[in-house]
């Protein structure tokens, strides 16, 4: 049956499509009357015609417009999940953190099956204006269910980061939930079991990633440091123009920051000699054992990231990853046989910087 539009109808339509837009870019909701209306007004004039133009005038898209459209949109998405929810059996991943601002926030994810797949959702996110309890959260959490008329008997399995607050096992959420969904199951992010093994990193190798954080640092927290360095790199026309910063709660950080370092060391050499820049550890950046570690840690921890990333998404189940798991823990003893053999093809970075130094690795071992 084909419905006409009248041109109203389509101008709600076309403020709701753009509203949608601008929510998901995450821009300011002035941005549609101040510049994308504008613009499509002068195109329009331009390929087509004024008449055509005068239509598209009359699509609102003013400050208040553009947010009661977002409230709009994110509430049906909330109903939508909230149905879907009410239907099957789904699993929580919970975290509590902290951001820039000092605010505590809740994040829940829910993870169910829907029509043929499993999908992944953002269920809520609420600030935490006192305590971070396991009594705050839990409370918060349950609240929720309550207003949603969400079952916990629903509730299969809870994920979090085993921090005291969720784990603790007669305060902790994951307990308090426990008592409302008796069959519900725990498990700890392995992400952050990562965080926790790295707590048990070789001597030698975490001497290594500090001193790499204060390199970083020393130029980072330096705003003439850092533009000059960035000059530097633009001069010489390097891959990249800036170091990045190490965060112990960015699961991929290690990886991105280790790799930048080593892909940026004759810049950092160069910048660190001049005689205006005085850094106790610039003679570290000319010292071939650290380097080498440094070239090792770079690729183990990027192919750590490789692994990280493969296990997310919605459709990713735990048969797949499992069977990535499995298949990563036999590439490490292959690896492990590799360098006992000093046969580094799969390591790029250690690879490369014993190729441009011609070095024997038999004078470095990175493993004592």
């Amino acid at each position: 049956m084909h419905v006409t539009q009248t041109i109203d109808e389509k101008a709600t339509e076309a403020s709701y499509l753009v509203s949608y837009r601008i929510a998901q870019a995450g821009e300011a909701h002035t941005i549609a009357e101040n510049l994308i209306k504008p613009c499509v007004l002068d195109i329009t004039k331009c390929i087509l015609d004024e008449k055509s133009a005068k239509h598209l005038s009359t699509v609102p898209l003013s400050n208040n417009t553009v947010s009661r459209r977002i409230h709009d949109l994110a509430s049906y998405v909330k109903q939508e999940l909230v149905a879907r929810l009410q239907k099957t059996r789904f699993a929580l991943q919970m975290d509590e953190s902290t951001d820039v601002t000092g605010l505590a926030i809740l994040l829940d994810i829910v993870r169910y099956p829907y029509e043929r797949y499993f999908e992944e959702d953002m269920l809520m996110c609420s600030p935490l204006p006192t305590n971070t309890t396991g009594e705050e959260i839990f409370n918060k959490i349950n609240i929720f269910f309550k207003e949603n008329n969400l079952s916990w008997n629903d509730c299969i399995d809870i994920c979090t980061d085993g921090a005291k607050a969720m784990t603790g096992k007669t305060a902790g959420a994951v307990s308090r939930i426990k008592s409302k969904a008796p069959n519900c199951s725990s498990s700890h992010s392995i992400l952050h079991k990562q965080v926790l093994a790295m707590k048990q990193m070789p001597s030698n190798l975490k001497l290594v990633m500090d001193e790499v954080v204060k390199t970083i640092n020393f130029i980072k927290s330096r705003p003439l440091q850092s533009r000059l360095f960035s000059l530097l790199c633009e001069d010489y026309g390097s891959k990249h123009k800036t170091l990045l910063l190490h965060t112990e709660v960015r699961w991929l950080s290690r990886g991105k920051t280790l790799t930048r370092l080593f892909e940026l060391r004759a810049e950092l050499q160069m910048f660190l000699s001049a005689d205006t820049v005085s850094f106790n550890l610039k003679d570290r950046l000319y010292d071939k054992t650290s380097l080498f570690r440094l070239s090792f840690m770079a690729d183990i921890f990027q192919k750590l990231n490789e692994l990280n990333l493969s296990l997310q998404g919605k459709q990713t189940t735990v048969f797949q990853a499992y069977s990535k798991i499995t298949t990563f823990k036999r590439k490490l003893d292959f690896w492990i046989i590799c360098v006992g053999k000093r046969e580094i093809e799969s390591f790029t970075s250690l690879n490369e910087f014993v190729s441009d130094n011609d070095s024997e690795m038999f004078q470095y071992d990175v493993f004592e």
